[in-house]
């Protein structure tokens, strides 16, 4: 594949991922997408085959996060899961938009984010369990910490929107790192 090919399918994503973060994947035509990216409507078809292997293609970087292996550390395993998840969703919020979109209106797309994020709710599932064999976490339930966490980490990408910040009657955000405060916050519900 060649330069301008790949410019091509870059911008077909980019275009994609904006618009179905906006309208949904319901509400977003091959021809919106194709007039978002500038380039004419076969062209979709020719790199990804039709809309929905374009949305695939979206989610693939949820399959490559660079988690680093378990240190035997949980809390520090912990950090370093959130710290990752939290700054791939403050780099593509609208990726975070999409899977939470999909997730709640359980779509016929939702298997597929599933599938896409297994990887990284089992990583979650395996430092929980762990903390919580080494006595470092204590939870009652690991689905319930599994939804308490993934819930906080959600909450980052809500609040990006300023959508948030309109419910609780707040303007601005202060100058505190909010990333930092979700990691103490989650830490502090699960500790022993």
């Amino acid at each position: 594949m060649n330069k301008q090919e790949i410019d091509v399918k870059q911008k077909i994503i980019i275009s994609a991922k904006k618009l179905f973060s906006e309208q949904g994947y319901e509400g977003t035509s091959v021809r919106k997408i194709c007039d978002e990216a500038g380039v004419s409507l076969p062209l979709v078809s020719y790199h990804f085959g039709g809309k929905e292997n374009v949305f695939l293609a979206i989610l693939e970087p949820l399959e490559k996060l660079p988690f680093s292996a378990e240190t035997g550390d949980p809390k520090q395993d912990l950090q370093k899961y959130l710290e990752v998840m939290m700054a791939f969703y403050q780099q593509d919020r609208e990726i975070s938009l999409i899977v939470r979109q999909e997730l709640a209106m359980n779509s016929t797309r939702a298997d597929k984010i599933i599938t896409f994020i297994q990887n990284s709710t089992n990583k979650l599932k395996s430092i929980l369990e762990n903390g919580r064999d080494q006595g470092v976490f204590q939870f009652e339930s690991i689905s319930n910490a599994l939804r308490f966490i993934l819930g906080c980490m959600s909450m980052i990408s809500v609040s990006n929107t300023g959508m948030l910040e309109v419910i609780i009657g707040e303007k601005e955000v202060g100058d505190y790192p909010i990333e930092k405060e979700v990691i103490e916050f989650i830490y502090k519900g699960i500790r022993s």
